[in-house]
């Protein structure tokens, strides 16, 4: 049992998660989790293949979830919102703001975490083959949505990673430490996110440097495992909470049934 029994960044079948929501309550529920979210991607008109496409079927299955299982979990309901999307016209308990897509400077959208091969063709394309540029864009636009949109939670912060494998120097630095800055002004959260270990494609997001820098700037932080199917509900949550104790955190904030509160580590 996880001694961070909270996540909210969880995906369905609603979206491009592989299991239903009942089937991550349940999940949740066994590994003893207190607050379960749902996050489903928003609508992104020129890329369907990952986000939800009917946001009020979400909820009455959120409904008829939390009328089912209320007593044993709590449930709540969030949208993981890009940039580039659109927000639900519905009641939500809380918002993940995220950047996926990056505008070149051909003026088209370029996904940065799908592939290689697709981070390869942004760089090339989108940048000029340099990709040094492409991390700055990507940061930009982060802090750009960080200032528009106000989310409650900043999502996968330096996901510009996965397939760029930057050095924390440099350019890249200077780019990633101003964002931290929009985030410090914000006052919103960010995630530190298991996901991508979970998938062994690395370690957390955001990266060291980023965590310390958040940290010592008073940025409140919350643990998420940016979970896509149930087995990855809570991953390694122990073990990061031991991590980010070595980086000078020392709490996280959960969401339970009386809102957001911070909890010791």
């Amino acid at each position: 049992m996880p001694s961070i029994k909270c996540n909210l960044h969880t995906h369905t079948q609603f979206c491009d998660g592989k299991d239903s929501m009942e089937d991550m309550v349940l999940a949740a529920i066994d590994k003893g989790f207190e607050t379960l979210g749902f996050s489903p991607h928003s609508y992104t008109p020129f890329c369907l293949d990952y986000c939800v496409r009917d946001f009020s079927a979400v909820e009455r299955e959120f409904a008829r979830l939390k009328d089912k299982y209320g007593e044993k979990i709590n449930l709540l309901l969030g949208v993981e919102l890009d940039y580039y999307g659109e927000m639900p016209k519905a009641p939500l308990d809380f918002v993940i703001g995220s950047v996926h897509y990056v505008r070149g400077a051909d003026g088209d959208l370029y996904a940065v975490d799908e592939s290689p091969e697709d981070f390869a063709l942004a760089v090339e394309n989108g940048f000029g083959g340099d990709k040094l540029l492409l991390a700055e864009k990507y940061f930009e636009t982060l802090a750009r949505m960080i200032r528009e949109v106000s989310p409650d939670i900043i999502g996968h912060f330096d996901i510009i990673d996965l397939y760029g494998k930057y050095e924390p120097a440099g350019g890249y630095k200077s780019a990633a430490l101003a964002a931290c800055d929009a985030a410090r002004k914000s006052g919103a959260l960010v995630e530190i996110n298991t996901g991508r270990l979970f998938k062994g494609k690395g370690g957390l997001y955001p990266d060291d440097f980023i965590i310390k820098q958040l940290s010592e700037n008073g940025v409140g932080l919350i643990l998420s495992s940016d979970a896509h199917q149930k087995e990855a509900l809570g991953y390694e949550f122990d073990s990061t909470v031991l991590k980010l104790k070595t980086l000078g955190v020392r709490r996280l904030a959960v969401y339970g049934k009386n809102g957001r509160t911070f909890t010791e580590i």
